[in-house]
Parts: structure tokens; sequence; C-alpha cells
């Protein structure tokens, strides 16, 4: 299932993909965002980000002391449509700047070691970031690179109110990240 970036066309040449659909058994998928792996930005790629050996190896490292440490942050998140402009250039031609991709997460364990995290992202910190949403995971051997973690506390009114660490992850790319088969599911 691992895909890589489309090939576009080039000049004035066009085609369309191969396209799946079927009637009977469509290829449906739920749920929300459920977790994030972060590891820094100078740890080293995944082999192969569809080994769940290679999952557990690193995430089995002390992110303290090894920055090819991954860490899982169980999460509630959704990821609207991302967002890009059209421009206008000569002849009435038109071209799309890159995709600037938002996920909106609440992390409702509140430990301190996860507030000490929130705190943490508060240095304004680039990492690189895979996500999962059920059996589907997003990213790339890599993951994806200079993402933007922005985190705050939250404190509703109500005795029956959760406290919990909402936030926003957002990068840009030209095309939405590769997904697989989640490994760890």
């Amino acid at each position: 299932m691992s895909q890589e970036n489309p090939t576009c066309p080039v000049g004035c040449d066009s085609f369309l993909p191969a396209v799946d659909f079927n009637y009977c058994d469509p290829d449906v998928q739920f749920g929300e965002i459920d977790n994030i792996y972060l590891m820094a930005r100078d740890g080293g790629a995944l082999l192969d980000w569809e080994s769940l050996t290679e999952w557990n190896a690193r995430l089995a490292l002390d992110p303290t002391a090894d920055a090819d440490a991954i860490i899982a942050i169980n999460v509630i998140g959704d990821q609207p449509a991302p967002e890009s402009d059209e421009i206008v250039i000569s002849l009435d031609r038109r071209i799309q700047t890159p995709k600037t991709f938002t996920l909106n997460i609440e992390i409702d364990d509140v430990s301190d070691a996860n507030y000490q995290l929130m705190r943490f992202f508060e240095c304004n910190t680039t990492i690189r970031m895979w996500y999962t949403a059920n059996n589907l995971m997003f990213g790339n051997n890599a993951g994806i690179d200079k993402v933007n973690l922005k985190l705050a506390y939250q404190i509703e009114r109500g005795q029956k109110t959760l406290q919990k660490i909402v936030g926003t992850v957002t990068w840009e790319n030209e095309f939405s990240p590769n997904r697989i088969t989640n490994p760890l599911a």
C-alpha cells in the first residue's frame, strides 16, 4: 500500500491516473486521528516504515538521549482539507501554491510528563511526525518533516469537564502525505 508522490504531467501533456471503485465492496475508512508519533529533526529516517519491528525498536529508545527515538502520543484529532492558494499567471494559467496541512488534536491525559511536553513545544521546535487514523498511517520513512506543533492547556467551566492539552500540527507540502496500513494497529 506504500505510495510515492504522483508523477505529474510535463509541459502540456495530460493524462489521468487509474481509479478503483467497487459498488458491492467499497473501500471506506472510519475514525479520527488517534496517535501522533514524533521524532527530532536530526533523527535518522526509518529503513522501512512498514516494519513493526523497526517501530518497536524506535519507540523503545530514550527520547532524552537518542535523536532516533520516536515518542507516541495518544490524541483525539481531525484533519480538515488542506489550504492552498490559486495564483493566476500570464496567459490566464493557474497554479497552486504548496498546501498548508493542519491536524487539530486534543490530549486528555494531562500527566506531569505530558504537561512538560506541552511546555517544551513552547520553544517553537520543529520536528518530524507520523500520524494514524485507525488502520492507516500517514508519513513515509523519514516522517513528515518540518512540522510545527502548537499546544496549550485548556480548562473549561464546569465540574464535569476535562482539563486537556489542545493544539494544532501544521506543515506545508505540495502533496498529501503517503499512507500505509498501520503497522502498529
